[in-house]
């Protein structure tokens, strides 16, 4: 049977959504304040409700599905001040977002005061979610808890595994804990567990050792799980800190996930059509310049095709044809033996770059400077063989190259037209460490607003032609 969630998971949503009216009901009187020291109109009779109430209404309930998108309800609103305020940022982000598009979608021009409300509903909505962040942790925190009213938790494991490893846990989960008792890997007997459980009642049983003591324990695991008892498994040092864990249920059987790439999600879900929408008016958009780049082409090297279609490797490394305005001489993939002989490779790993490669004409120069030999791939985009925005899928030679097995994770998610490496270092980057970092630090950091920002950014680097040869 599925566990159902803390309360407060379900409380905390719902009083952020209480507070949320709160905020809109007070922004007009706040508005009305603030006027005469801003210059603005001013409206005693105004009501957001009134005004626009579907605008209203829709932009309330999202409130807390926005909330829970960028992380607010991780740790049951228990993560630092600089996760809550980062994470606050980004809700306010959103929402400018959302209601600067309508601005421009909506037929009218609207009314400034209206405006003005909006923005001041905004903050006030921003710092009384912060000011309720802080009254939580205050409350949590500070409250004194008698041992009745703690948890009551058995420690298991290996001697030195629990004593190591549980001070290494917050202070305010070890606080919040009542320790009964510990029950050591070889030693303690499973009368012995019983006895501690029914004696004092016990709620939880955390496990020190990693996934190695969830095996070596089984039987006293399977023994709390029989009577309700949550199960904490403390991971090593040693684990991948980029792995996550969930349950879910396949029928009537239970199964473990543990990830490292962005959990699916209706986030995910959406990046998945927004890259087919803007790839699709993207080629509308850009067809002229596919008309002058077909021309130069064909002019630089009559004989050889217009676009250049290259083995790549895709999602988890499965092979896909990239597509690229052609930028080299025809008989460029026969040449490469001889150049790398020649002239060796500027960058180190399997990943072979060089400055004024004599494979490229002129004109290939051109448009590998803009990044318009890149436009094609919105076909693979349309397709679903690439995203927007990823790491960019490497030649199927250069990833059967790769020197540790750890660098496969860059392709545990689609390829990408753009992505940091292509910002912020592009050609000017030799090294093949430092772009596996890059690459795993926007799989590790994914979100939307992410793949937002690294797209507006692509945008100046494309047209200013930075870091390219």
């Amino acid at each position: 049977m599925t566990r159902t969630k803390p309360i407060i998971s379900c409380v905390l949503p719902a009083t952020d959504l209480l507070l949320t009216l709160g905020c809109v009901a007070i922004a007009p009187v706040c508005t009305n304040f603030i006027a005469p020291f801003l210059n603005w109109e001013s409206n005693p009779g105004f009501n957001a409700f009134a005004a626009s109430p579907f605008l209203a209404g829709v932009a309330i309930a999202a409130v807390p599905v926005i909330l829970r998108m960028v992380g607010f309800y991780h740790r049951n609103n228990m993560q630092r001040h600089a996760s809550a305020i980062r994470q606050l940022a980004l809700f306010l982000t959103y929402y400018l977002v959302a209601f600067g598009l309508y601005e421009i979608a909506r037929p009218d021009t609207g009314s400034v005061y209206m405006n003005h409300v909006i923005l001041v509903t905004l903050i006030l909505i921003t710092l009384g979610l912060y000011l309720r962040y802080l009254l939580l942790r205050l409350l949590q925190f500070h409250t004194p808890h008698g041992r009745y009213h703690l948890r009551q938790v058995i420690l298991a494991g290996k001697e030195e595994a629990i004593a190591q490893e549980w001070e290494q846990l917050s202070p305010y989960w070890r606080n919040n804990m009542n320790v009964v008792g510990k029950v050591v890997e070889g030693k303690t007997s499973q009368e012995e567990v019983q006895q501690l459980i029914e004696q004092n009642h016990v709620q939880q049983l955390m496990l020190f050792g990693g996934l190695d003591a969830y095996q070596n324990m089984s039987e006293t695991i399977m023994r709390c799980e029989l009577q309700g008892i949550d199960i904490y498994v403390h991971l090593k040092n040693d684990h991948p800190v980029s792995m996550r864990a969930d349950v879910t249920e396949i029928g009537d059987q239970r199964v473990l996930i543990l990830t490292s790439t962005p959990v699916y999600s209706w986030s995910r879900m959406f990046k998945g059509v927004f890259d087919r929408i803007m790839a699709f008016f993207g080629i509308i958009a850009t067809s002229p310049i596919w008309l002058i780049a077909a021309i130069g082409i064909k002019i630089s090297d009559p004989n050889g095709k217009i676009f250049y279609r290259q083995q790549r490797s895709g999602l988890y490394g499965k092979p896909f044809g990239m597509w690229k305005f052609r930028s080299m001489y025809s008989d460029a993939d026969k040449r490469l033996d001889e150049i790398k002989a020649k002239f060796g490779n500027e960058m180190d790993g399997p990943i072979f770059k060089l400055t004024n490669d004599p494979r490229i004409f002129p004109f290939g120069h051109f448009i590998r400077k803009y990044s318009i030999d890149e436009l094609p791939q919105l076909i693979n985009v349309l397709t679903g063989d690439m995203s927007l925005v990823g790491p960019r899928p490497l030649p199927t030679y250069e990833t059967a190259e790769f020197p540790e097995i750890s660098q496969r994770r860059r392709m545990s998610v689609k390829p990408g037209l753009t992505c940091y490496w292509q910002i912020e270092d592009r050609s000017d980057c030799k090294d093949f460490d430092r772009l596996i970092a890059k690459d795993l630090k926007y799989i590790d950091n994914w979100s939307l607003l992410t793949d937002l920002v690294l797209i507006l950014r692509t945008i100046p680097v494309a047209i200013f032609g930075k870091g390219a040869k």
